[in-house]
């Protein structure tokens, strides 16, 4: 089968509306925008009925990739590039996660990302050991000889509140004891940033190495 084929048939799955529990899916043409703006397509749900309840949830789209035994390489659900060519000046996002709540008396969590570490199927028993060694929720990287200037950067209009002070790091929901086992900030392996529950102080922590004892 050829690609054009395999591409038209995919673009024929969009089109067709698909229906479960009260929820569509189809793909949107692309439509006139203003003027000197240029948009693809993307995929438009609408769901029109459900519970008062938070029981189910409704996902726009899920992507998954899985490997079987004996496959040993790098698994990645979703990857996204933006490049400005020679000759571009552009701003470039390589992804933008945005929450829109047009509801005021909406009091639930309004949550831009979601890392989630997982060991099993939702459904499937929990394993007696977490198996997250070597995890990382969010880690920063870069191709050689770029790097970027800022690692972590708020807009002026970033951090608002009603009637409550803003966080930048909320660790409240941790309980008291979690907090003060483990390192806030580590600086080397041996240097590191910690909260001490009983003071409720912030201590830098040093690792110093043990000498050997003498014998007598």
């Amino acid at each position: 089968m050829s690609l054009h084929n395999v591409l038209v048939i995919a673009l024929l799955a969009l089109s067709t509306p698909l229906s479960a529990q009260e929820t569509s899916a189809f793909r949107v043409a692309p439509r006139p925008a203003a003027p000197g703006t240029a948009i693809g397509f993307a995929a438009d749900m609408l769901r029109t009925r459900g519970g008062a309840d938070l029981t189910d949830y409704t996902v726009g789209a899920l992507i998954s990739v899985r490997h079987s035994a004996t496959v040993h390489q790098f698994a990645m659900g979703i990857v996204t590039e933006a490049w400005a060519l020679p000759g571009s000046l552009s701003v470039l996002v390589g992804l933008e996660s945005a929450v829109v709540n047009e509801e005021p008396s909406n009091g639930y969590p309004k949550v831009a990302v979601n890392a989630v570490m997982k060991n099993r199927a939702d459904r499937g028993p929990a394993p007696r050991m977490p198996q997250n060694a070597n995890s990382i929720a969010y880690w920063v990287t870069a191709q050689p000889g770029t790097g970027f200037e800022r690692g972590l950067v708020f807009d002026r209009d970033s951090l608002a509140a009603v009637g409550k002070r803003p966080a930048v790091v909320d660790l409240s929901e941790l309980p008291e004891a979690m907090i003060g086992e483990v390192d806030l900030i580590r600086i080397r392996k041996d240097v590191s940033l910690r909260y001490d529950p009983t003071t409720r102080q912030l201590v830098l922590h040093i690792d110093y190495p043990k000498t050997a004892r003498s014998e007598p």
